[in-house]
């Protein structure tokens, strides 16, 4: 880390995991191959899940489809963007989806998200991780729905 000085301030390079993880922002990270790298805490409370138990699992795995719906189909559609970011190398926008979230009783809570998945680039150029963003938009959408 490198101390600069700004405005009579020293000020030490900010340590990124912590400011990564610290961001309002529902993100989580994870690499070619699906597995989950890093998540905000944000995206840890959204999804009720703990940091320990998904980082090195497949993110599909950790967030399966609810099996009590039929129509269920956001695994599909994250492994599809995914596939998209990889092959485009390009940020994939999707709509709103819905993606409900197993609880810790094994239920499903019903839950719409607005997903985009960007690549993150090496210095070599290939792809080495996935931002995956899923604002949490349940409240708005079941609004629009009564």
């Amino acid at each position: 880390m490198s101390d600069a000085q700004t405005n009579g301030v020293a000020w030490s390079e900010p340590d990124y995991r912590r400011l990564f993880e610290s961001l309002p922002n529902q993100f989580i990270v994870i690499d070619p191959q699906r597995r989950v790298l890093a998540a905000t805490d944000s995206f840890l409370a959204a999804t009720g899940r703990v940091r320990e138990e998904i980082v090195g699992r497949d993110i599909l795995l950790v967030f399966p489809d609810n099996p009590d719906d039929p129509t269920a189909d956001g695994t599909t559609v994250l492994r599809e963007s995914i596939a998209r970011v990889l092959a485009n190398r390009a940020i994939d926008v999707l709509p709103v989806q819905r993606y409900d979230m197993k609880q810790e009783d094994g239920s499903f809570e019903e839950r719409y998200w607005q997903p985009l998945n960007a690549p993150v680039f090496g210095d070599n150029g290939d792809i080495v991780c996935i931002l995956h963003g899923a604002e949490d938009v349940t409240q708005q959408v079941l609004a629009g729905q009564a």
